[in-house]
């Protein structure tokens, strides 16, 4: 929910560090990723196939910057620690490998031109001073610290390529950041992407949706630290609240769970979060009922080949929310994506199908 037009917020940047959190965040609740440590090498690749890994507290849910609609070429980020370093491995689905942009490739060259990842680092938890780290797929690198490019640290990426997705791992040491975190600290956090592989513009994209400028701290989403046996209790619920003052979504392992003042608010499996959004969504499974009893009435109805490929597609999101096991973040942002799509093409289909059954005289 957006509690003040950004053009205000936009004219109290100096100020920043001195509102209240509720003041801060334009949209409630609040993003937060879990950064735990871990033992063992990183190779830095490209690939997330060290097992460190899968320790890690993955996180998807990328919305095109301004508005609340989940890209369909989803981007996954996991991010641990070790003693040194911060690490993140970031992959981008991306429909269109042949379209990918990677031109730049010297060191603090206009990365953003590309198809690049974005991570800004508010360590100090201040809203307003952060570190930003730019780079594409060459890997070319970017960074500055609160605006000033002039500023260079010391990190390392690696990238990779497949047929329908590029990655990357980033290391970050601590020492370029200012110092290292203890557990229980919340620092500011985003990852952005710009997508230039659409080819048709410039598509922004970001985990905490900071409407349209990656350059607002005020409206990053947290980063929690926590210890290796983490565990989302009432507890550190509400530590973690202390930390960040807003209500938060916190991202899990295989959903998502809400905290507040008062510890954890709910809890949200991804599968049963897309199940809901399937039985819940009457309009859609109402829509699609309608379709298909038109479809089933008058034989000779014009557009049964888009109806039969929406059908295809209710069913196939139906049996993956009605499935066993856990998804993954990714998983979910696809089908959810995919869902908002789905239910986009069905009102469409409708309009038609309601003309050619006028035309027809039924």
């Amino acid at each position: 929910m957006r509690i003040r037009d950004i053009a205000v917020l936009t004219m109290l940047i100096p100020v920043a560090s001195v509102w209240a959190a509720e003041e801060v965040h334009s949209i409630t609740p609040a993003l937060a990723a879990v950064c735990v440590p871990v033992n063992g090498p990183i190779a830095l690749d490209g690939v997330l196939d060290d097992a460190v890994w899968e320790q890690a507290y993955a996180f998807s849910g990328f919305t095109f910057s301004t508005g609340s609609e989940l890209t369909p070429n989803a981007t996954r980020v996991a991010i641990v620690r070790d003693a040194e370093a911060l690490y993140l491995g970031v992959t981008c689905l991306e429909e269109n490998m042949a379209g990918l942009m990677a031109t730049e490739t010297t060191r603090d060259s206009s990365v953003w031109h590309d198809d690049v990842i974005e991570v800004f680092l508010d360590t100090r938890h201040d809203h307003a001073n952060y570190h930003q780290f730019a780079v594409n797929s060459v890997p070319a690198l970017f960074d500055a610290k609160s605006g000033a490019n002039t500023w260079d640290g010391e990190w390392e990426a690696a990238s990779a390529k497949g047929d329908d997705w590029w990655g990357l791992e980033i290391r970050i040491p601590f020492a370029t950041l200012g110092s290292a975190p203890q557990v229980g600290d919340v620092w500011g956090m985003n990852v952005c992407r710009e997508r230039q592989a659409g080819g048709t513009r410039n598509e922004l994209h970001n985990w905490a949706d900071v409407q349209g400028n990656f350059l607002r701290p005020w409206l990053f989403g947290h980063l929690y630290f926590a210890d290796a046996d983490f565990e989302m209790t009432d507890a550190t619920a509400r530590e973690m609240f202390a930390g960040i003052g807003v209500p938060t979504k916190v991202f899990l392992r295989s959903g998502y769970t809400l905290i507040g003042r008062k510890g954890v608010a709910g809890s949200f499996d991804y599968r049963e979060i897309l199940g809901q959004r399937m039985a819940g969504g009457d309009d859609l499974i109402k829509q699609h009922a309608e379709l298909a009893a038109s479809y089933r009435a008058h034989e000779d109805l014009a557009h049964r080949d888009e109806f039969e490929a929406i059908d295809r597609a209710f069913k196939s999101l139906r049996r993956d929310a009605q499935g066993e096991g856990a998804l993954d973040p990714v998983q979910w942002s696809l089908q959810m994506s995919r869902l908002d799509t789905l239910g986009e093409r069905m009102v469409d289909l409708s309009w038609k199908v309601k003309l050619a059954l006028l035309i027809m005289g039924a």
